[in-house]
């Protein structure tokens, strides 16, 4: 089996290439490997999202934010995959830390405000 470095710039090639359906099997394959590899499971979450495998991407997210914890951007994706499945209550945790550890991060105060209005909190 390849080593990890490499199997991680496959993976990003191919994705680059637009050759999805192989990025996500080397980036599975890379995980298998090396489960620690946070950058991997993003990866992975990123094409299991465009694919529509939601809650496949939800639990490579959870992955890569358990590697890392204080990752505004891996606690943002998580809570960005639980609106697109329609549990705003849910995000609204994701979002706020997110913005705890990134007050920066414009992405995270929109989808914060999207889920707080679904909800009639605005």
């Amino acid at each position: 089996m390849a080593t990890p470095v490499p199997l991680y710039r496959l993976g990003r090639l191919l994705a680059l290439l637009r050759l999805k359906r192989l990025a996500l099997r080397a980036f599975g394959r890379l995980t298998r490997a090396d489960p620690r590899h946070r950058e991997a499971w993003s990866c992975a979450g990123f094409l299991l999202a465009e694919r529509g495998r939601l809650e496949e991407a939800l639990g490579a997210f959870e992955h890569a934010r358990a590697l890392e914890p204080g990752d505004a951007r891996a606690h943002f994706n998580i809570a960005f995959l639980q609106q697109r499945l329609g549990r705003d209550a849910e995000a609204l945790e994701g979002f706020r830390r997110s913005l705890e550890l990134d007050p920066g991060l414009q992405r995270a105060e929109r989808a914060l405000a999207h889920s707080l209005e679904r909800l009639g909190r605005a």
